[in-house]
């Protein structure tokens, strides 16, 4: 996995791919190997969390900003497992890999979540506010989910062209599920 990275941009298939569950037999090396990557790029992005997809690689990983976000001082998720519950909140998202889009996403409220940290240490945590919302968010693109797919078809029709046009200009094929 040594390789210097960037953002994967709407488009890319990677984006689109569910992800393998990461394999902590090999050690914990790769795995911080990636980390330390992806909180490379997190912070050069100012962004809350990032997933393994938007670093180029399909393993169920993601960080969240634990600075900025309330997780219990967590700030890797391994193989996570989310519940999400409690009632439905409409907040505006963006997204890394979808740069300049914000749109008013429908989540609700809280989750729990069951992961492994970076150590492979499992731990469970009851999230609310921006760190559940964030969380979803992540887990979402180990799925190959965009926070764009859970717009209502009107407005993801409406965003379309756009959408395509920053797929074109990373030079990526547009993305066709939105």
């Amino acid at each position: 996995m040594s390789r210097s990275r960037c953002i994967e941009i709407i488009g890319s298939p990677v984006l689109r791919r569910v992800s393998q569950p990461f394999d902590l037999s090999v050690g914990t090396g790769p795995l911080l190997e990636l980390v330390g990557e992806m909180e490379r790029l997190m912070a050069s992005e100012r962004g809350l969390g990032l997933a393994a997809p938007q670093a180029g690689e399909n393993v169920r990983v993601f960080i969240l900003d634990s600075s900025s976000l309330d997780t219990s001082g967590h700030r890797v998720f391994v193989n996570p497992a989310i519940e999400p519950y409690g009632p439905v909140c409409r907040i505006e998202e963006g997204c890394l890999s979808i740069p300049g889009l914000y749109e008013e996403v429908r989540r609700p409220s809280n989750c729990r979540l069951s992961a492994m940290d970076e150590r492979g240490i499992r731990f469970e945590l009851d999230l609310g506010g921006m760190a559940a919302r964030a969380a979803q968010h992540e887990n979402d693109h180990l799925d190959g989910i965009l926070f764009v797919d859970r717009l209502g078809s009107l407005r993801r029709r409406l965003l379309r062209r756009r959408l395509e046009a920053m797929a074109e200009t990373a030079g990526n094929e547009p993305d066709r599920r939105v």
